[in-house]
């Protein structure tokens, strides 16, 4: 289900049910927000299998809040603060148990502004859903190259194609995405501008 499919009375209609503890509701978020969750929470544990846990685990505190979130924004929001929250926790946790230095980059975000936080929350949600508009293989493969860090050769190699076609899967990919992508992001500026820039 994208963005574009789904109107803004349902994602209000859907928040309604989700404070009053309706299990569809439920479901319906965890759909729209557990892919874009778990890339948020990627962008600090780079175990992707920790961040799908870390992302399927904040949307089970989020229910169990239920009654508190009275709008499709406050679910929203609260979810991607338990993400960022229970990721930098894993983190300590995970460098405490270990006693191993680690990357610093996963600290540099705690500084970041809460209207960054919001806008790289919504980008995320706009890439996931172009993502989805994709044809599966070319998707496979962007995801594989770009998310996933895969060299073309091995990408070739796990999904037994000739590393041409993942060539032209990948420049296709691409291209699709770019067309898909335009509109949305030129509304996000839009909104940017007009929050900052009223009077312009």
């Amino acid at each position: 289900m994208s963005l574009r499919s789904v109107d803004t009375s349902t994602f209000n209609e859907y928040a309604s049910l989700f404070q009053r503890g309706d299990e569809k509701a439920l479901a319906f978020f965890y759909h729209e927000f557990h892919p874009t969750l778990a890339l948020h929470a990627h962008r600090w544990i780079e175990d992707r299998s920790i961040a799908e846990e870390i992302a399927s685990e904040a949307l089970v505190k989020t229910w169990k809040m239920h009654w508190k979130l009275d709008s499709y924004g406050a679910i929203r929001a609260y979810l991607y603060k338990v993400v960022q929250r229970d990721s930098l926790a894993y983190i300590r946790k995970e460098k405490k148990r270990t006693a191993m230095h680690q990357q610093s980059q996963p600290y540099q975000s705690i500084s970041d502004t809460p209207f960054d936080h919001v806008v790289r929350s919504e980008v995320y949600r706009i890439i996931h859903t172009a993502l989805k508009d994709l044809s599966p293989a070319n998707r496979k493969v962007i995801v594989m190259h770009y998310l996933e860090g895969k060299t073309t050769g091995q990408i070739a190699r796990e999904l037994k194609l000739h590393r041409s076609t993942v060539n032209t899967q990948k420049t296709k990919g691409l291209a699709a995405l770019r067309k898909s992508l335009l509109r949305p992001m030129l509304i996000l500026f839009y909104l940017i501008v007009k929050i900052f820039f009223p009077f312009s």
